[in-house]
């Protein structure tokens, strides 16, 4: 299963951006919340040491004495108030105007924390601390209004969720910016893995990083030693077929000696085999001349290849007047080996070459695919045997040069590119009609 290295990166680094930047939000928001409240009731304690100080003992009694205490206890529904009890008595700041604070009744701790609701049903932070003065238990509790600091505080998470967010959004930006930037060679790399195969360059560049310069080292070497290896086998052909033909003539030779000659059962065994021989040598060596100097991975041009193949074919059968035509539009968009497409034409138009009278055709058209059409206006071949011509030995006519095996490699060239090949009988031509289609 293919997918994209850049996209599985960016998401990846995409998802590890947002975790990030969601737990700064919740750290810098849940701090910035922290710090304010315990500001708050760092207030509120001194406050409350405030009020610990006015209260004076009196006849008897403990009272406060509100000069002592901030006016802001003083003016009702300020948003500050507080609270002392002693035994059953309970005094309250002017501020609550009568009210009582909301507030557990028996403390955990000496001083302890709450949130409640005021008397104008505002939000309030309370501090409840317990003191013991003149052999006498006091408990004050000191509250503060902070609709105002929630306030602060809800249009400071809003602005800064907004910062984190563009922030987030062009950093995540920034980064898959650099991450293409970074994965460039790779598409160079295959631009020119491309090029390699259209035989546009004959090997991948090397000015690449150091993580990627191992690979284009070996493909390289791969590639080399491929052309060497394909080049090898051509020209051993070759040469086996120029070291048979010295052998073939003096057993032609032989055959035409007086001595043989009286014995007709070997000596007809010996011409047809010796025949058969020289055919099949002289193929191989055609094969060869229509590759000519052909490198692996070369891409084949039809304009200036195909004239090469006719032009080749011509000299072979220069005993035939042959009148070729060929269409080829002006731009087509392919990618094909020279060698595979010499091969499959090679045999194609070297069969059409044998059969043909006078006339053959080649048309070349593109839509989804390539298609190819070669017809000749040979005798052509009977409905019932086209099916048996892609067999390899199989020879429809024995007064022909051949040995059979050409239009079977045609056909094996064309499953390997995953084509199709239709043989017919030519309506223009009256020969055979060969259709091939290469997507």
């Amino acid at each position: 299963m293919s997918y994209s290295l850049q996209n599985k990166l960016a998401s990846g680094l995409l998802l590890r951006l947002i975790s990030a930047f969601i737990v700064i939000w919740v750290l810098v928001n849940s701090s910035v919340s922290y710090l304010t409240y315990d500001y708050v009731y760092t207030r509120l304690a001194h406050d409350t040491e405030t009020i610990l100080a006015a209260i004076i003992k009196k006849n008897d009694t403990q009272t406060i004495n509100i000069s002592s205490v901030g006016s802001v206890y003083q003016q009702p529904f300020s948003g500050h108030y507080f609270e002392v009890i002693q035994d059953n008595n309970r005094s309250r700041s002017r501020s609550l105007w009568d009210q009582d604070l909301t507030y557990p009744r028996k403390l955990p701790a000496l001083k302890s924390r709450f949130e409640g609701i005021g008397p104008m049903e505002q939000p309030l932070l309370l501090l409840a601390s317990k003191f013991t003065r003149n052999g006498q238990e006091i408990m004050i509790v000191v509250a503060e209004d902070i609709s105002s600091v929630e306030k602060a505080m809800s249009n400071f998470n809003k602005k800064f969720t907004v910062a984190v967010a563009i922030i987030m959004f062009v950093v995540i930006f920034l980064q898959i910016k650099s991450l293409r930037k970074g994965l460039r060679p790779l598409v160079k790399l295959k631009q020119d893995l491309i090029s390699l195969e259209s035989g546009r360059i004959t090997s991948l560049k090397t000015d690449v990083p150091d993580e990627l310069l191992p690979l284009v080292t070996e493909i390289n070497h791969l590639h080399q030693a491929l052309a060497a290896r394909v080049s090898r086998h051509r020209n051993a052909l070759a040469n086996l077929a120029h070291a048979l033909k010295k052998p073939l003539t003096v057993l032609q030779q032989l055959s035409k000696d007086e001595k043989i000659k009286n014995i007709p059962e070997i000596r007809e065994i010996l011409i047809r085999q010796v025949n058969n021989t020289q055919q099949l040598t002289q193929s191989i060596l055609n094969k060869a001349r229509l590759a000519g100097s052909a490198q692996s991975g070369n891409i084949f041009n039809f304009d200036d290849d195909i004239n090469g193949i006719t032009d080749t074919l011509n000299i072979m059968y220069r005993d035939k007047d042959i009148q070729i035509t060929v269409e080829i539009p002006q731009e087509l968009n392919y990618l094909f080996d020279r060698e595979d497409m010499l091969e499959l034409l090679g045999n194609v138009l070297d069969n059409a070459y044998k059969w043909a009278k006078n006339t053959i055709s080649i048309k070349i058209s593109q839509d989804s695919s390539i298609k190819i059409i070669v017809e000749d206006d040979g005798s052509g071949i009977p409905l019932d045997k086209i099916n048996t011509i892609t067999e390899r030995g199989v020879r429809l006519d024995e007064s022909i040069d051949g040995h059979g095996i050409g239009l079977g490699i045609v056909n094996d060239i064309i499953e390997h590119y995953k084509g199709s090949i239709v043989y017919g009988i030519s309506e223009e031509l009256g020969g055979l009609k060969v259709t091939i289609e290469l997507p």
